[in-house]
């Protein structure tokens, strides 16, 4: 079963990052200086995806942003489970809040592993797919950091709405600490 679980996922992520990843003929081409590129240096296609260990400066300033995101996290019969979730980047892990009754949370006890990708709405070029393992986030208020996200992501008016409605019991704060990242429409450092 748990190999059935690891292909699975393994091919639905090289699913998404293959429809993400069409080049153009030419695209991965190094431009000449008459193109823009600097003297000695090559520009790599804003298509070509990129994978790492820690976040890049410009994906980490992306983070930044109240963006949309995807969690991805194994449902005990080995099927994918996908909530769009607001996030918080911090010192190169994801954070996220959720309740302790619902499904990420106790497919997280039971297999830590999930996968995160948020798209920018602009561009759908421009994304970040972050695999890694979930843990509960202790001594850290789950209250004041759902407060905190909203305050991120509502404006004035909704979020006094959303603080009329808000669950905050059995709230607790996750963290997704990555094992591979990978980019697609970030400039190369």
């Amino acid at each position: 079963m748990l190999y059935r679980k690891i292909v699975f996922i393994t091919v639905l992520t090289a699913s998404l990052i293959a429809s993400l990843t069409v080049r153009s003929e030419g695209a991965d081409e190094a431009k000449t200086p008459s193109q823009g590129a600097a003297k000695g240096t090559a520009v790599r296609s804003a298509r070509q995806a990129v994978t790492s260990t820690t976040f890049s400066p410009a994906a980490t300033e992306f983070l930044q942003q109240p963006f949309a995101s995807q969690l991805v996290t194994l449902n005990p019969s080995g099927s994918p489970q996908v909530t769009v979730m607001w996030f918080k980047y911090e010192n190169g892990a994801l954070l996220f809040t959720t309740t302790t009754d619902r499904n990420k949370f106790r497919n997280m006890q039971k297999d830590s592993r999930a996968v995160f990708s948020v798209v920018d709405p602009t561009n759908m070029y421009k994304w970040v797919i972050v695999h890694g393992k979930l843990s509960v986030v202790e001594g850290r208020d789950p209250k004041t950091f759902y407060s905190g996200l909203a305050e991120h992501y509502l404006k004035a008016e909704s979020l006094a709405e959303w603080r009329k409605t808000a669950l905050m019991d059995r709230r607790t704060v996750l963290r997704l600490t990555p094992k591979q990242i990978t980019t697609m429409g970030f400039p190369q450092e």
